[in-house]
Formats: structure tokens, C-alpha cells, sequence
């Protein structure tokens, strides 16, 4: 029974450390094993084996004296994703308190990796679980879910730091600018928004005015008009107010639903930061800068 078990924790630890054969580089022929670990590591459900990595890892202390994790992990992870990105057979996502790594193989590789605890002719999905708020020092999940996940995270990314400087007072904007008098800071709200956010010039460019946004966009081909085009989080919105019949004035998309766009905006006549919403057909929105955030630095 144990060495049954045995053989499953290494046909685990071959998922998450390796593609190769790692019994005899890991594990010795007899170890002691603490089977209140057993149901807990990894179970089997139809066609989802699920894994989590926490007790795995509880485990792997236990023997600790047998492995050496060296710069293994690193290098395999990013041999996974690399096999299963090109077929978009692998993704990465929040789940409760886990962040969740989900790899799906062809039913023969997995019948090959956990041999008669798969019993579907179906694809199976494996699924190994991570505590998001943990890291070991060649495992950073942060990093693999910006691999995995790029667009996401950017758009997110851009979207936090806008949330965070609601009630900001506009001098923190153009002085960042290099400015010690005020000016006209809806565009440059967006730069600094862009800039802590690590997509400045990037994505999303060094502006003062609203012309030279939209200019930007458009020779990239990520200008789209609205009406023409629903709106994500993390682009940039363009207003044209019938008050001027002038395209003067810009924000950054926070939000989405079926009727409205929630936005952040400096100078929105006030000057501080301000949260704001608009009906999706609101005469208003002029047109959306649509950063290409698949592009991932």
C-alpha cells in the first residue's frame, strides 16, 4: 500500500517538478511516509485530479533531507507552460484562497502519469492548488500568472492604481509632470496612472494633451469609436462634452456592466480624482484607446 502511494506522490511531484523519470533523483527506495498526508495531497474525480500543493509540500519537508530543489522548479514550470500555452491547455486563476494552476492533458499522458486512478477515456484536467499568498523561492505565482494571464493582469493592474488615487488632489499630478502650477491634468492623471502601473510607452503613452492620446491610438490601430466597440477594463476613454463640440477630456475604464462604464478621472471638473459613470450609449463618450495588453512585456 505505501509503496502504491508512494508511487503516486512521485507520479505528483513528476507534474509539478519535472517531465522526467524522478524516483531515484528525489526519493531513496525506503522512506518513511506519515499517511495522515494520504487523502489530503491529491484526489480523483471523474476526469479531475486535483492537487494541492500545500500538503505536497508538507509532505516534502518530512524528507526534506533527500531532495534538492536547486533551480529545478523554475525551469520546469516554465517548460509547462511553454508545452501547453501553444494549445491553450493550461491557465492559471484565483479559486477562494488558492491560486490555481490547471493543466489539461491528452487522456493517454495522463493515464501514463497516474496510470489506473484514471478510469474516463475523457481529457482529464489537473488541477494543483496554491495558497495565492504563498511563494516558495522558485515558484513565483505572481510571475506565472503574468505569463499565463498577461492581459488580465495588466488591465488589472491598471485598473487598481486608478481606483487608488480617487480623492487625490490634482498638484500631485502635475507637479509629477514637472509642474509647480496647475494645468490642464486629465492627460497627465492618465500618464501617471500608466507609469505606476508599468505600461507607460508600453501600452498606454506619455500625454499632456488629448490630441496627442488619440494620435497615439489611432497609429497604432487601437482607436475604436463608441457605439462601434464595448469598452474593458484598463482602456482609456475619450469624451467629447456638446458644451465645447471638442474631443478634451479623457479617464481610464474601471469597469463594465450591461448598461453602464464606470470610470476614474483627474480633472473632471474638479481638481481632485473623481469616480464616475456614464450610460453605455451616453452622447458623451467620444471613442476608446484600446491598449493591446496581450502584448506582455
Amino acid at each position: 500500500m505505501k509503496k502504491k502511494l508512494i508511487k503516486g506522490v512521485l507520479t505528483l511531484a513528476a507534474i509539478i517538478l519535472s517531465y522526467v523519470i524522478i524516483d531515484s533523483m528525489f526519493f531513496p527506495t525506503s522512506i518513511s511516509y506519515s499517511e495522515k498526508y494520504e487523502n489530503e495531497m491529491i484526489s480523483f474525480k471523474d476526469n479531475v485530479v486535483t492537487i494541492d500543493y500545500y500538503m505536497m509540500n508538507l509532505f516534502l519537508e518530512e524528507i526534506n533531507g533527500f531532495i534538492d530543489y536547486g533551480n529545478n522548479l523554475k525551469t520546469i514550470y516554465n517548460n509547462i507552460i511553454t508545452k501547453y500555452q501553444k494549445d491553450k491547455n493550461i491557465n492559471m486563476y484565483e479559486s477562494g484562497k488558492n491560486m490555481v494552476i490547471e493543466v489539461k492533458y491528452k487522456n493517454e499522458e495522463a493515464k501514463e502519469l497516474f496510470g489506473d486512478n484514471i478510469t474516463t477515456d475523457k481529457d482529464v484536467k489537473v488541477k494543483v492548488l496554491f495558497n495565492k499568498n504563498w511563494n516558495q523561492k522558485n515558484v513565483n505565482l505572481e510571475s506565472l500568472n503574468y505569463k499565463l494571464n498577461g492581459e488580465l493582469v495588466l488591465r488589472n493592474r491598471v485598473v487598481s492604481v486608478a481606483q487608488k488615487q480617487v480623492g487625490q488632489y490634482g498638484k500631485k499630478y502635475w507637479n509629477w509632470w514637472g509642474l509647480n502650477r496647475r494645468m490642464e491634468w486629465c492627460c497627465v492623471f492618465v500618464s501617471y496612472v500608466a507609469y505606476e502601473s508599468g505600461v507607460m510607452e508600453t501600452h498606454i503613452p506619455r500625454f499632456a494633451g488629448v490630441t496627442a492620446g488619440m494620435r497615439y491610438f489611432k497609429s497604432k490601430g487601437q482607436f475604436k469609436y463608441a457605439g462601434k466597440y464595448t469598452p474593458k477594463p484598463g482602456d482609456v476613454v475619450f469624451f467629447n462634452f456638446p458644451s465645447d463640440h471638442l474631443v478634451d477630456h479623457v479617464g481610464i475604464v474601471v469597469k463594465v456592466d450591461k448598461n453602464k462604464i464606470y470610470t476614474v478621472e483627474g480633472n473632471a471638473n474638479s481638481d481632485y480624482v473623481r469616480k464616475k459613470e456614464y450610460p453605455l450609449n451616453s452622447p458623451f463618450l467620444y471613442a476608446y484607446g484600446t491598449p493591446d495588453y496581450k502584448k506582455i512585456k
